[in-house]
């Protein structure tokens, strides 16, 4: 019987026996905080929240107008009494009062009525974060009123995701891209035998591309289009250099709206310095690792997660420069919190759920 089956039907039982009496029981969730998205597995039940990683907030009061994609929205048009913040920066918590103001909001759609109940948190986490960035989450999660939280590595989470065989003596790499960090992992055994992050993302050439519409087309354009645009006709080699699409903004001249039209072939050198590092970064990992593991990834490959893994010809392109076999891995920019959430569903004396005792945060 799975872990959280035995708990619901107890319950139900306690209900049925005891109306108006609360069982205290522990409710486990899984979390993966990212720059542009929170998303959150709930054991049973499978993704339960995926929402942006913004939160609205009275500039008078500070209570919570809106998160998720509600938030977003507000951010839109800046209303004047509306605060609104993104906690999540750069892949770790930047404001532990908004970060767990907005984890409250998400896990209270989840568990409307927690009543007693116990509430356990399993948190995705950069590979090495600072002791102090690690407080930053404990923290939130306690704000967000978790008795329990657990940091796990978001790549080793994402491994789970993708359902590699973390428990072969094969090592395996997975390579985890997402809007502000990119996370190399290698694990054998069961056990990650290199863990490293660089702070860059898909964030930074969203970044790149409206900087570039301000300084050589005049035109502002909102984070959103500016992803927009590298989803669309972005790309790292030269297939797409045909393709165009219409922009709107504000023309920084004029102060008037205008819609422009640009081509992949100016979008793509904006990708080439973001992709220099994530090659570099890949490398230093194959250089760092023992020679057998790297042996190894001659028949593992490297598996891409995340949501810049799906940037058309990124793949393709790190195959021809690593020589190693790379792949998108499915549903890649949901696989860490399907991970964290595989983690919770085995039992506590599982192998790879055994790695998570080392980081738990129950006393602070």
């Amino acid at each position: 019987m799975n872990n959280w089956d035995w708990k619901e039907k107890l319950e139900r039982r306690w209900r049925a026996l005891f109306p108006g009496v609360h069982l205290t029981l522990t409710k486990e969730l899984a979390i993966d905080l990212g720059d542009a998205n929170t998303r959150i597995y709930q054991p049973g039940e499978g993704m339960v929240i995926n929402e942006p990683s913004v939160i609205a907030l009275d500039r008078e009061s500070n209570r919570v107008a809106a998160a998720g994609q509600e938030a977003k929205t507000i951010a839109r048009h800046q209303p004047r009494s509306i605060r609104v913040s993104r906690p999540i920066k750069d892949g770790v918590i930047s404001d532990c009062e908004a970060a767990g103001k907005m984890l409250s909001q998400f896990i209270s759609r989840v568990l409307p009525s927690r009543s007693l109940t116990s509430l356990s948190l399993l948190i995705c986490a950069p590979a090495d974060i600072t002791p102090l960035e690690q407080k930053a989450y404990v923290d939130a999660a306690k704000r967000a009123g978790a008795g329990t939280v657990t940091l796990v590595e978001a790549p080793y989470a994402a491994a789970i995701g993708a359902d590699l065989n973390l428990r072969a003596t094969r090592a395996c790499m997975i390579v985890d891209l997402g809007a502000a960090t990119t996370d190399v992992a290698v694990i054998t055994g069961g056990s990650l035998i290199h863990a490293s992050t660089r702070r860059i993302g898909g964030g930074e050439i969203d970044r790149a591309i409206s900087r570039y519409l301000q300084m050589e087309r005049t035109l502002e354009v909102s984070e959103e289009t500016a992803e927009r645009i590298k989803i669309e006709v972005g790309g790292v080699n030269g297939r797409r250099d045909r393709e165009s699409l219409a922009v709107r903004g504000r023309n920084l001249r004029t102060g008037l709206p205008e819609e422009i039209t640009i081509t992949s072939e100016e979008i793509h050198p904006l990708i080439q310095p973001v992709l220099r590092v994530i090659k570099q970064h890949v490398r230093m990992a194959l250089e760092e690792i023992p020679t057998e593991a790297s042996v190894d990834l001659l028949d593992s490959g490297i598996a891409l997660s995340g949501g810049l893994s799906q940037l058309p010809g990124l793949a393709e392109h790190l195959n021809q420069e690593l020589g190693l076999n790379v792949r998108v891995v499915s549903d890649p920019m949901s696989v860490a919190a399907l991970g964290a959430g595989r983690l919770l569903e085995q039992e506590p004396h599982h192998p790879t759920r055994e790695t998570m005792k080392e980081q738990e945060y129950a006393g602070l």
